[in-house]
């Protein structure tokens, strides 16, 4: 009775070492993640190519099965490199090529030798006398002046935003006093307007124009003469490869103004 008792089946009974099976395979799958993304950090490109053929292998269908999904691999279709820089004013014209239009429009006048262009650094000057602009004394733009400055403004349509016209005013030292000009600083400068203005209407970008008058303070000849004092008697138009760096005003505000009171007392 006791010889008949049930002896366990070896067979069934659970190993105490069998979950290091498991554990054994998990290890091995981390340490292939790992490798992958060991791997990935360090691409470059032959090793990326490689990768990605290695996985579209893996992935490719044998004989007799069936294809599924898009049939692209994991990185199929990537782009990778450096990307081309963008320029900040992909259409800008050259400060060359713009005194070459300016040149060839006012050909003319330039081989007579009554309008000079001339390059300093990052600027093209043009000198226009008045002569070919105003009559004496006078800010109102003649004619002739129009059809010039029409054919300055063709050139320098279309501007990058960081390119600048600057239009100068000058006189003689001959002072001038009548009710609309005091002096000659009132001249110059109005001239100057005038110009800017015309240029604007002509199509030349606002937000590039700078306006001055310098009155008799930058001859580029001794006033002693009729021909120098003539000489100086013009308008310079300056183009400049980028705006010159002056400082604004602060607007008013009254909140300023009560603390500046306030300090005050």
């Amino acid at each position: 009775m006791f010889k008949k008792t049930i002896k366990e089946d070896e067979s069934s009974r659970t190993s105490p070492d069998r979950y290091l099976i498991t554990y054994a395979d998990l290890v091995t799958l981390l340490l292939g993640l790992f490798v992958i993304l060991y791997v990935s950090s360090r691409v470059d490109e032959e090793r990326y190519k490689e990768f990605a053929k290695a996985f579209a292998d893996y992935f490719k269908p044998q004989k007799g099965e069936e294809a599924h999904g898009t049939g692209l691999s994991p990185f199929q279709g990537v782009k990778r490199g450096i990307p081309e820089p963008v320029l900040p004013f992909p259409n800008r014209r050259s400060l060359q090529e713009i005194q070459s239009d300016v040149q060839k429009s006012l050909e003319a006048y330039i081989k007579q030798g009554e309008i000079s262009i001339v390059t300093r650094g990052q600027n093209v000057i043009i000198t226009l006398p008045e002569k070919l602009l105003f009559k004496s004394g006078k800010a109102e733009i003649e004619p002739e002046g129009v059809a010039i400055l029409e054919k300055i403004s063709n050139s320098l349509r279309g501007l990058a935003e960081d390119q600048e016209v600057a239009v100068d005013g000058h006189t003689d030292s001959d002072p001038i006093r009548n009710f609309r000009y005091p002096s000659n600083w009132h001249l110059s400068v109005a001239r100057a307007v005038n110009v800017a203005y015309l240029l604007i209407e002509k199509g030349v970008p606002e937000r590039s124009i700078v306006v001055r008058g310098f009155a008799d303070q930058r001859p580029v000849a001794d006033n002693t003469t009729p021909e120098n004092k003539a000489k100086n008697r013009r308008v310079e138009i300056t183009i400049s490869e980028q705006k010159s760096n002056v400082p604004t005003t602060k607007g008013y505000n009254s909140a300023d103004e009560e603390e500046s009171k306030k300090k005050k007392k």
